[in-house]
């Protein structure tokens, strides 16, 4: 009879402690995926990615160079994006185009975006955290970095402009596989001498986007998130540039409707709330797509896409050679090459 009892009261423990362990579970698996509900569609690929972060939420910064800005008015600052595992990108960048001290005349600022590795977490962040010892240039919160949180991403670049870096004229942000030429984007589309402009932002400008509907796609946005028919126009993703005032602008407006996934798209939505149509750069500077090098073409241009590391290292470094030997200023000499270009073809 007591073993019977003991029994009972053993079986009614364990039935107790299972129920109570996949309560909890089940909480910790629904508020882990779907975080909440009205950002995320329930039937979007996002589902399928397991680091999709909720926005709003108050992420927390783990790196924060908030000195960059103390003490100086940058001109410039250019918002880098990188994957937090990705070293090399950020070595070249610091080398090449990125390198703070190639442009004494005007003050410009390069910090890298980051979230935290979805792989291999706690190695990839020591190595982040020795590497920002030493270098001091990675903003990084505690998002997963992750394809779907690229726009939590960016908003956190816009984020820490607001807080930390508001004293600065213009935010450029960019992928880290771009050829930038600063010297074009400051000079040519941007121009100190002038006064900022608080509602500008700029890049190569994609309109009559519509929003794609099919379920199996990347780029799946259901009409929950976003039930228009086509995007307003925005800029393509790789670079483009915009005041900090219109950051914290932006970043406000974040906080109030629901997010995308995809972070060009999403700015163009910004705009379209606040009641700001993008300025049209000059004709060529913000390139897509990938340009054959020419030294003195790219001198007239302010970003080219698809450059890998080894690739970009060689090219800047003719490139900067630029600032030595100089190109043909428009006029006969450039009329000139085109000729002698057009004839070699001919052979």
């Amino acid at each position: 009879m007591v073993t019977r009892r003991c029994f009972l009261r053993y079986f009614r423990f364990s039935v107790f402690f299972i129920l109570i362990y996949t309560g909890l579970c089940f909480i910790f698996f629904k508020t882990s995926l779907l975080y909440q509900d009205e950002n995320i569609d329930l039937d979007g690929p996002e589902m399928h990615h397991w680091l999709v972060a909720p926005y709003p939420y108050p992420y927390e910064f783990l790196m924060n160079p908030h000195e960059k800005c103390q003490g100086r008015t940058p001109f410039l600052v250019l918002l880098v994006v990188a994957e937090s595992h990705d070293v090399d990108s950020r070595m070249t960048i610091r080398e090449t185009w990125g390198n703070e001290s190639n442009y004494g005349e005007v003050d410009v600022v390069t910090v890298f975006l980051v979230g935290l590795s979805p792989n291999e977490t706690s190695n990839v962040q020591k190595m982040l955290e020795e590497e920002n010892s030493i270098y001091g240039d990675i903003v990084q919160q505690d998002f997963m970095d992750t394809y779907y949180n690229l726009t939590i991403k960016i908003l956190m670049g816009m984020e820490w402009i607001a807080k930390y870096c508001s004293n600065t004229g213009y935010v450029m942000k960019i992928d880290s596989d771009m050829f930038l030429n600063v010297d074009y984007l400051v000079h040519k589309v941007l121009h100190p001498s002038k006064p900022i402009c608080a509602d500008y932002s700029t890049g190569l400008i994609v309109e009559n986007t519509k929003p794609i509907r099919d379920k199996t796609s990347k780029w799946y946005v259901s009409k929950k998130i976003y039930p228009n028919d086509t995007y307003p126009p925005y800029f393509s993703g790789p670079g483009y540039v915009f005041s900090a005032e219109l950051a914290q602008r932006i970043y406000n407006v974040a906080q109030v409707i629901s997010i995308i996934p995809f972070e060009d798209c999403f700015f163009g939505i910004c705009l379209y709330h606040l009641k700001i149509q993008p300025y049209a750069p000059p004709t060529d500077a913000f390139n897509g797509h990938w340009i054959d090098y020419d030294r003195c073409q790219y001198n007239k241009l302010a970003t080219v896409h698809h450059y890998t590391n080894d690739k970009l290292r060689e090219v800047w470094k003719d490139f900067w050679s630029l600032k030595k030997s100089g190109c043909p200023d428009d006029g006969i000499f450039d009329w000139i090459a085109i000729f002698l270009k057009g004839l070699l073809k001919l052979f």
